[in-house]
């Protein structure tokens, strides 16, 4: 009954938001980026000693041909339950991660070095219901190369011709910022709780972006007169704006070897808003082995279905996701093809092994 009742909870809440549109900058397997993309308040929240992952994406690269890495964004995270907090059942999680959006032909990237903390209250003595509230802060680094940019009256209107950069104008002549440097500052928060034997939720949220930093590289510009910080320099007002994510996680554990995740993801960001719905079925292939086969389907809203195929080896988990888009206006161009996705992770478990103090029994007579 209380998983009825959840799973019409979920499907009410994206019926409410069926009128918002997809945004284009994300994972789609956002739950194996949990320090770069879904909530800071994931570091050192797993069971083990050391976690490190990473993802990447690829975008349109079935579609540009040779040009399809401009696209791209690689995330790597190490993070660790490191301290035991105020309570003994508390902890507190410290996390590295850093992540490089690769955008267009100009070599357009955004570097992002973040470090975190966590901390992890345990609301009853049995740790069935957790709250975990985390920090980050780092540094955001824009560049372009601006002789790299090409233009559309470069182009000779001619078979087989190539790009001429002396038949086009020098629209970056002026521009002399290749690099911008600023701080960002996250935050996040999630409630985890065991509803029943058989069933967990999780349910965060977070803010990215807290700072609003400069990342403009125009060298000549105005300010936005709407800015009330505006940047410093006599640089273009472009910041990167606020983005808020909502996301949940319900485990179902329905027999000793199956296991269905229904989980969401909904963020928005300068009015751009993305939802994504997706169901992950694992499988335990071999229970001597440790070997959880994974496999489910996503779809992003208005924007892309996603086949989601991966496996859990003892400590290892690897996961594969492909998009389709739906999108009608970009079917012309994309033909249903869209981005690819690898992520893995790995979790070192080092604990001390247990001291045994012998016993010497002496037999009464």
């Amino acid at each position: 009954m209380h998983v009825r009742k959840l799973l019409c909870l979920i499907a009410l809440t994206f019926i409410s938001l069926r009128t918002v549109s997809a945004q284009d900058i994300h994972f789609t397997q956002f739950d194996m980026a949990p320090l770069s993309m879904l909530n800071p308040a994931y570091i050192g929240k797993f069971q083990g000693t050391v976690r490190l992952g990473g993802i990447y994406r690829g975008q349109w690269a079935s579609v540009l041909g040779g040009v399809g890495n401009q696209y791209s964004t690689p995330s790597l995270y190490l993070d660790a339950p490191i301290f035991r907090g105020f309570r003994k059942r508390d902890w507190i999680g410290l996390g590295i991660a850093f992540t490089r959006d690769n955008a267009g032909s100009g070599n357009l990237r955004r570097t992002t070095s973040l470090i975190g903390g966590s901390y992890h209250f345990a609301v009853d003595k049995k740790a069935n219901t957790v709250i975990s509230a985390s920090v980050q802060w780092g540094g955001v680094n824009s560049r372009a190369d601006w002789d790299k940019f090409e233009f559309e009256d470069g182009f000779i209107k001619a078979p087989g011709k190539p790009y001429s950069p002396g038949n086009s104008a020098d629209y970056t002549a002026n521009q002399t910022n290749e690099k911008v440097q600023n701080k960002d500052l996250n935050a996040g928060l999630i409630l985890t709780t065991r509803l029943n034997k058989r069933m967990t939720m999780n349910l965060g949220y977070a803010m990215y972006h807290i700072s609003k930093p400069e990342a403009s590289l125009l060298g000549k510009g105005t300010p936005d007169p709407n800015d009330p910080n505006p940047p410093t320099g006599g640089g273009g007002s472009y910041r990167i704006a606020r983005r808020s994510i909502a996301h949940g996680q319900f485990p179902i554990q329905i027999n000793d070897r199956t296991t269905i995740t229904p989980q969401f993801m909904y963020q928005t960001m300068s009015g751009h808003d993305e939802i994504q719905v997706q169901g992950i079925a694992g499988y335990l292939f071999n229970p001597e082995k440790d070997i959880t086969l994974n496999f489910g389907i996503g779809y992003r809203l208005r924007d892309a279905i996603s086949p989601i195929v991966g496996a859990k080896v003892k400590n290892l988990r690897v996961g594969l996701a492909y998009d389709f888009r739906t999108a009608p206006e970009l079917n012309t161009y994309s033909n249903y093809r869209g981005g690819f996705e690898l992520a893995v992770y790995y979790i070192v478990k080092i604990y001390k092994p247990a001291v045994v103090k012998p016993k010497v029994l002496c037999p009464r007579y």
